[in-house]
């Protein structure tokens, strides 16, 4: 049953920019499918937030686990103590074999990593970068940090979570104030579970990557690899769809996650281009959450084998949920 939550925010509020979260993913290292450019130097770092900034957006996301990206972003934020750095846990800090002792020395590099990277005394929002550390150790590895948002060190906690499965987990635990999830036109998994209304009525704060789904949405139906082929049809209705209302693709996708309720999503870029092109399709009016749910409907729930990048052939799986993969650019692609 589709869950018919769209438009929850009215009018401009629906579009404003301050719900929007810069991605820094690839800011510090290579990461996208269809990512061509590479991490973008100092100056064009600089005039994204500039742009960001001029638009109302004062929210940044990264993490440990996103090479250089921390201390770019402490770099680029040096002097400016009003951004909202959302950041996360070295996915490292447990592993098999590992004691407690080990691991809570790990914990505590991490944080303190991150702190001289973005040259923050106090991290605003600190995410788990696995769901599975949330318990471990009989949860010793939480109660730490507890004590350090309790100490004032750290403002939110929560969990990045890498599958439908992980955020009701998440949802469903009292301690957890925030989480990260996935979700697009590509992967209606939590959509259709009502997750986000839910979330909302439980006064979490959720922010929602992989919107284009890693870059695969950029890619075009005709462009796709042929382990996510099926991926293809549904992409083709996104495009008919969007073709009808004369707008780009990419705004359909960026329409989807703005109409959903409360939610802040994640705006990956490497460019003051492509940051100017997100911004005029998030303030477009062309599409709205009536005409969204018409196409929601034809589209299929995907599996999790073409929607969960931790999932993709080893050689062609990238990003921050998977930091052990290497990402090469695919022959001949570029975004669309």
């Amino acid at each position: 049953m589709v869950d018919r939550t769209l438009s929850t925010w009215q009018g401009t509020r629906t579009r404003d920019p301050r719900r929007l979260t810069l991605g820094s993913a690839q800011w510090g290292m290579a990461y996208g499918i269809a990512n061509r450019t590479g991490p973008p130097n100092l100056g064009e770092l600089d005039r994204m937030l500039t742009l960001a900034r001029e638009a109302g957006i004062r929210s940044i996301d990264t993490a440990r686990a996103y090479g250089e990206s921390e201390a770019r972003v402490g770099r680029a934020l040096a002097g400016h103590d009003d951004w909202r750095v959302v950041t996360k846990l070295a996915p490292d800090v447990e592993a098999p074999g590992l004691e407690l002792g080990e691991s809570l020395d790990r914990v505590a590099a991490s944080l303190a990593k991150s702190r001289e990277a973005l040259g923050l005394e106090r991290l605003p929002v600190l995410l788990l970068h696995r769901q599975a550390h949330r318990h471990a150790f009989g949860g010793k590895l939480w109660r730490t940090l507890m004590a350090e948002r309790e100490a004032g060190r750290i403002g939110q906690l929560g969990v990045s979570a890498a599958n439908p499965e992980e955020a009701w987990a998440a949802l469903d635990d009292p301690e957890i104030e925030c989480l990260q999830v996935a979700t697009s036109l590509l992967d209606l998994r939590l959509y259709r579970q009502g997750f986000f209304p839910r979330a909302r009525e439980a006064g979490r704060t959720v922010y929602v990557r992989s919107i284009y789904l890693q870059g695969v949405a950029h890619l075009g139906p005709a462009r796709v690899p042929g382990f996510l082929s099926p991926l293809a049809a549904p992409m083709r209705a996104i495009e008919t769809f969007a073709k009808e209302l004369g707008v780009r693709p990419r705004a359909v996708y960026l329409a989807f996650v703005r109409e959903l309720p409360g939610v802040h999503p994640v705006l990956g870029c490497e460019t003051v281009a492509q940051l100017g092109e997100l911004l005029r399709d998030w303030e477009d009016e062309s599409i709205d959450g009536a005409q969204l749910s018409g196409l929601i409907d034809r589209l299929p729930t995907a599996e999790a084998p073409l929607v969960d990048p931790s999932l993709w052939p080893r050689r062609e799986a990238s990003g921050p949920e998977t930091p052990r993969a290497t990402f090469r650019p695919w022959p001949g692609l570029a975004p669309s």
